[in-house]
């Protein structure tokens, strides 16, 4: 079990947002899912130059 309330989405930020809360939460989501969108494009393109440059290591 983590800190993090796993069970809202940034589907559910998307609904409605009325209180300063609720904007600063889908504020939050969006910034967590372009960090992990970076995170997996750094990965991709780490990958292909180890295969570029003949490292077999994964």
């Amino acid at each position: 079990m983590d800190a993090f309330d796993h069970a809202r989405t940034i589907r559910d930020a998307d609904e409605i947002t009325d209180t300063p809360h609720e904007i600063e939460l889908q504020a939050l989501w969006r910034a967590l899912a372009a960090d992990r969108s970076a995170r997996d494009e750094r990965t991709a393109r780490l990958r292909a130059m180890r295969l570029i440059g003949g490292d077999g290591a994964d």
